[in-house]
């Protein structure tokens, strides 16, 4: 058991905000950093985010999830996703329209006018520059061809931030700087830096993070698990001499699950 604290404790030593899980448990539940970095992003000064959380997962029985790194709202009620992602694969633009149409499902109740949809900001802080061009951000919008590419205003706004961006004469140049260093004592910003030196020199820190990571491993024995199971499950229909019950027993998946892998088998 020692010898494993010792081993979370090298790896934490090399740990940056570029790291998701990391990224995650320095800023949730953070309002200042958080907004810190939004109104850096997003150009603007004027920018109140009124709460925050890490690692929010929008499940699905039969459908894909996902799990946020942070999700924030601000004062205006709009919806802020920030991933981090440090493999381009990650990062890939219909995960980002993935992100988008699962936040918007769960923003109005039955019955409610469309028009009551709040804005919604995927941001992908990436590890190298997505488009190649050295530029810090690339907005993506949606936008009306035939009238000069006027933008279709439906509030759905996606972020790509250059996580190779370096110029510390640029805002962002400066927030990449942070986001990249495993020194706290090296960051330019103060409210970055006292969440990374809290997780990195003090005995809380340490240990929360200890228990982060012993989770990330818990998850992945599970996601392990589950991928195992979800093969067996297809092995066993294509056999197609058991019912979904017993195939759904045996492999411990639910019933719709089991329903689900049975719709996309090939006939």
């Amino acid at each position: 058991m020692k010898d494993q604290y010792q081993h979370y404790l090298e790896l934490l030593k090399g740990l940056r905000l570029m790291d998701d899980d990391f990224f995650s448990e320095a800023l949730d539940e953070k309002i200042e950093p958080v907004e810190y970095i939004l109104r850096t992003i997003l150009e603007r000064n004027d920018i109140k985010v009124q709460c925050t959380e890490a690692q929010v997962e929008y499940k699905s029985a039969t459908k894909r999830s996902i799990k946020l790194d942070i999700r924030a709202v601000d004062t205006e009620g709009h919806v802020l996703d920030i991933e981090v992602q440090r493999a381009d694969k990650g990062a890939s633009v219909r995960r980002a329209r993935f992100h988008s149409s699962v936040i918007d499902r769960t923003l109005l109740e039955k019955g409610e006018d469309f028009d009551a949809l709040v804005d919604t900001y995927v941001i992908f802080i990436t590890e190298h520059d997505k488009y190649g061009v050295g530029l810090p951000l690339y907005h993506v919008e949606r936008t009306v061809t035939e009238l000069q590419h006027t933008t279709f205003g439906d509030g759905a706004h996606i972020i790509y931030v250059n996580g190779a961006f370096r110029d510390l004469e640029h805002p962002v140049g400066r927030l990449m700087h942070d986001m990249n260093c495993t020194d706290p004592n090296k960051m330019l910003n103060p409210l970055l830096a006292k969440e990374v030196r809290y997780l990195k020199e003090t005995e809380g820190g340490r240990s929360q993070m200890c228990r982060a990571f012993e989770e990330v491993a818990r998850e992945s024995a599970r996601d392990a698990e589950y991928q195992k199971a979800v093969r067996t499950a297809k092995k066993m229909l294509a056999l197609g001499q058991l019912d979904l019950e017993t195939i759904a027993e045996c492999t411990e998946l639910s019933l719709d699950e089991v329903k689900a892998l049975a719709d996309k088998k090939p006939a």
